[in-house]
């Protein structure tokens, strides 16, 4: 079928209207275009007849356009896209299609036809498409990191880094908003040379970008910083490299981490598919750093309550149900020993609970299992005390407390226990109990000391008669009479004997510090071991070697019984309670010798007192402890108080032993403390009469006041027959009242301090207050207020200790009236 002309014609013209194409001669040069090609690429009618195709064609290389050709000489089709320059849009994408045509046959050249069509909005959607689709995939794959154990530091630079390179951005800021919302923190950036990372602040007004940015609900996006008139520039963003910018919130608006700032170098705009972009990106960014804030918190939680458990003074365990150790604090850690990593996996029980205790440790564990309740006799006052043994193997007591812990399925996963060391509250208690059977005891010796006392005091009334009327009888026997005076110097020596028992137990059982003074050692020292040997058990065989006629030493009678029972103590404890103790008093010349503990050179001759016993012996290194002031072993127990009480009495320590001294013969230990001797001179022998200086008896008159009669007749008797003018009162306020009338006629007054109406003391204080020159002797058989110091401040001149020597008190009434009259 045919078309006529004029529908050829018609369909020219369409094509001409609606099509756009060009035809090129063989050169391909432009020698026809229709209107829309002219249009499309910004020319008027008839600018691009001339013109070759490729001087308009954009990035065509001529080697691609001689492939063209080459293709069309062929006399084939030839598809495909080019990209025109346009004079308006910039560039154009066109599908094109070429076809040869050729002429009549007289010319015998060849034409070429070009249909184009437009395919740059094509182009531009595809290419939305890729970028949106790379975006995507940068969103994908900057959640997978955010998920990872980046720190939040470089999660934020990595993601400024991708985002300006995506949207072809020239720099990026990454903002962390300080607490009180006032200023904020550059925590990354991309390609700002003049803005420094944890360094550059930058301040927050309601009237600045960055505040307006935080009260925005949208991105803000300025196209030109330039015209810009909602808010003012950060004057370090607006630099003159940065035309615009794009500011975004990371986080919930109510509670923003900070903000993320793009800055460009030209002025433009972001399209929909950039911002959905950011604003996914910041998403991102808010999760990772709020999932990490809260692992630091997390983190954070968990070592202060570390911490807490650390510093916590109680030990904590938790122990899984097969009594393993899960966790253990520094407490625990430090109590039994071991490091808190090798306390993880210890079966508990069975390495910490002694033998004794594990059946009941297991039996409480498992009734707590079971919801049962302990049993109220394994249970004491403290609670539920359960021992432990720590790596040194030493005992600690510990008071429990345990309570289960359980999973999110309601079963018990494991069992808190925690526990208070009370080892050394018990031994506070124990050592209270001790101190108060020792407190029951000293009251007990303080009763036993007052009857003791109050014995003292009378029998040493009648020991005063005895004494005294023994004295007056001598005295008066001719000289002829050997036998009688036999009998009376027995009958004296009997007394005095039991003056010196008397004296000493006085000095028991009524002070510790008892003064020093010369006594009869070999007397003290029998009558201290009858008491004690009992307590020393019968295994022990005791050897005794007295010097019984040695002379009196300086030594203080209650500290030389306490001494001897600590050196009793030691050597039994040496001796394991079983063997043999030699127990030696005399005298001997220790002049080659020096003192153990104050290295003095012992000079002269020393009572000395020696106990030996057949054990081990001590060597330098044991010695040493145990006169240290902290030693407890029990072995050497109490030398160091043993040191103490001999050098009180100026007295000195030899110890003596194979270990100390590798060439001595001795198998066991010798400890030898030595007393001063007391010297000739210190010793008194009075006469009665021989040295009475007799104008002093015929011009004094005495008093003697003793509410004793007898003591008070044997006193008058012995200065009567002296010479003396003497009154005799046995009333002390019967002497008072007679002292006030006739206070002249006295002379000297002898008073007994002990009396019913009124004691010596208070009667002598009345007295003095009447004549303050009078000489007083008080006489005391027993009391624990008064001592020759306390005599002394109430200025009474003479002091002397019932049974009193007869010679002593009538040498010290005649020195005290010598005195008076001279």
């Amino acid at each position: 079928m045919s078309i006529d002309k004029e529908l050829q014609h018609q369909i020219i013209e369409q094509l001409q209207e609606y099509s756009i194409f060009c035809i090129l001669n063989d050169n391909f040069t432009i020698i026809h275009c229709n209107t829309q090609f002219e249009s499309l690429l910004g020319y008027k009618q008839n600018q691009l007849e001339g013109i070759k195709l490729n001087d308009i064609a954009y990035n065509t290389s001529k080697e691609a356009f001689q492939l063209i050709e080459e293709s069309l000489t062929d006399k084939c089709l030839w598809k495909g896209e080019l990209q025109f320059k346009s004079r308006y849009s910039g560039k154009v994408w066109l599908d094109t299609t070429i076809k040869p045509v050729n002429s009549d046959k007289e010319e015998k050249k060849t034409y070429y036809i070009a249909f184009f069509i437009n395919s740059s909005d094509k182009r531009d959607l595809i290419n939305r498409l890729k970028q949106r689709a790379h975006r995507q995939g940068l969103i994908a794959i900057l959640g997978q990191v955010s998920l990872s154990n980046i720190p939040v530091v470089d999660l934020l630079e990595q993601t400024l880094s991708v985002v300006c390179g995506s949207l072809n951005v020239s720099s990026g800021i990454i903002l962390e908003l300080a607490v009180n919302g006032r200023s904020a923190l550059v925590k990354a950036s991309y390609n700002t040379g003049h803005i420094h990372t944890n360094k550059t602040v930058l301040s927050v007004h309601n009237d600045n970008m960055l505040g307006f940015t935080i009260n925005s609900d949208t991105p803000v996006i300025s196209e030109s910083f330039s015209n810009e008139k909602r808010f003012k520039i950060p004057s370090s963003l607006n630099s003159n490299i940065y035309k615009s910018g794009t500011c975004l919130v990371i986080g919930d608006k109510n509670y923003p981490f900070g903000i993320l700032i793009l800055l460009s170098e030209t002025e433009s705009l972001r399209t929909y598919d950039e911002i959905n972009f950011l604003q996914s990106i910041c998403n991102i960014l808010a999760e990772a750093i709020y999932r990490k804030n809260i692992e630091i918190s997390l983190k954070h939680e968990r070592e202060l309550s570390r911490r807490y458990l650390d510093v916590a003074e109680v030990i904590i365990i938790v122990l899984d149900t097969h009594e393993r150790i899960l966790l253990a604090n520094q407490f625990a850690s430090n109590l039994l020993g071991y490091s808190q990593q090798d306390l993880a996996g210890m079966n508990f029980i069975e390495i910490f609970i002694p033998d004794s205790h594990k059946n009941k440790a297991r039996d409480n564990l498992n009734k707590l299992l079971h919801n049962q309740p302990i049993d109220n006799e394994n249970i004491d006052i403290h609670g539920n005390i359960i021992p432990v043994i720590t790596k040194s193997r030493k005992l600690r007591y510990i008071k429990w407390r345990s309570s289960l812990i359980y999973d999110e399925s309601n079963k018990i996963s494991s069992i808190l226990s925690s526990g208070e060391d009370i080892t050394d509250l018990l031994d506070y208690e124990e050592e209270q109990k001790k101190l108060e059977r020792q407190l029951s005891q000293a009251q007990k010796m303080e009763a036993v000391g007052m009857l003791a006392g109050g014995i003292a005091h009378d029998f040493n009334n009648i020991l005063a008669s005895i004494l005294g009327f023994s004295d007056l009888a001598i005295e008066a026997l001719p000289t002829l009479d050997t036998k009688l005076h036999k009998y009376l110097m027995h009958i004296r020596n009997s007394g005095l004997k039991a003056k010196d028992i008397i004296e000493q137990m006085q000095n028991i059982n009524l002070q510790d510090d008892a003064s020093t003074q010369a006594i009869m050692l070999p007397t003290l020292l029998k009558s201290t071991l009858k008491m004690l040997r009992s307590a020393l058990p019968s295994s022990i065989d005791i050897k005794l070697n007295i010097q019984d006629d040695m002379p009196s030493a300086y030594a203080s009678a209650s500290k030389f019984n306490q001494l001897v029972m600590q050196l009793l103590i030691n050597a039994r404890n040496a001796i394991s309670g079983k063997g043999t103790i030699v127990i030696s008093l005399g005298t001997d010349d220790l002049s080659t010798a020096r003192c153990l503990t104050c290295g003095e050179q012992l000079n002269g001759e020393y009572a000395y007192l020696s106990i030996d016993d057949d054990g081990p012996g001590i060597d330098k290194a044991s010695l040493t402890k145990s006169l240290s002031p902290n030693d407890s072993s029990p072995s050497r127990s109490g030398l160091n108080t043993v040191n103490e009480i001999i050098h009180t009495s100026k007295g000195h320590l030899l110890i003596n032993s194979q270990k100390l001294n590798p060439d001595h013969s001795r198998t066991g230990t010798q400890i030898k403390v030595l007393f001063p001797l007391e010297k000739a001179s210190d010793t008194h022998n009075y006469s009665t009469t021989n040295e009475i200086d007799m104008a002093c008896i015929l011009r004094n008159r005495i008093m003697i006041v003793d509410d004793e009669n007898s003591v008070a007749s044997y006193m008058g008797e012995l200065f009567r027959n002296t010479g003396f003018e003497v009154s005799v009162f046995c009333d002390s306020i019967e002497a008072l009242n007679e002292f006030k009338k006739n206070h002249q006629k006295y002379d000297l007054v002898i008073t007994d301090q002990t009396m019913p109406a009124m004691t010596g003391d208070i009667l002598a204080e009345h007295m003095l207050n009447i004549n303050p020159d009078l000489p007083v002797i008080l006489c005391t058989g027993h009391s624990s207020g008064i001592t020759k110091d306390t005599v002394e401040g109430l200025h009474i001149r003479g002091f002397l200790k019932k049974p009193v020597e007869s010679s002593e008190l009538l040498h010290l009434a005649v020195t005290l009236l010598s005195e008076q009259q001279h």
